[in-house]
């Protein structure tokens, strides 16, 4: 990262600072609910619960890895984002309303465009 420009110091701190909030937001959902609940609910989740929950769980991995490794962690964010649409469609025949797993993901395009933008100019 050694001649990087404003511009990029700005996305990436923007991509970190809002994955970091992402995360949060998305742990406490999952601790909310399970806590409500009790955590053995998870042992007895059905197959498009637990397909649905392994896909959430890599997106938000790579909000948590891309801070370290921008490329990967935009990837892994996204694919869980894609493979999260599939599984529910798949079950559904139709896709999740709003646009709330969208903007969960938003920090990983960042992460992924991070990674392609500083591999093209050799930062990294």
């Amino acid at each position: 990262m050694v001649n990087e420009s404003k511009t990029t110091k700005i996305i990436r701190w923007t991509a970190r600072i809002t994955s970091a909030i992402t995360a949060l937001i998305i742990l406490m959902f999952f601790i909310g609910e399970d806590s409500e609940e009790g955590y053995e609910s998870l042992l007895h989740l059905s197959l498009k619960n637990s397909l649905l929950m392994v896909a959430f769980f890599a997106l938000w991995l790579g909000l948590i890895l891309g801070w370290k490794w921008e490329l990967a962690g935009g990837m892994l964010t996204i694919s869980g984002l894609a493979v999260f649409y599939l599984i529910y469609y798949l079950f559904s025949a139709s896709f999740p309303r709003g646009p709330f797993f969208l903007i969960f993901a938003s920090p990983g395009f960042l992460y992924l465009y991070l990674g392609i933008a500083c591999r093209k100019s050799g930062w990294i």
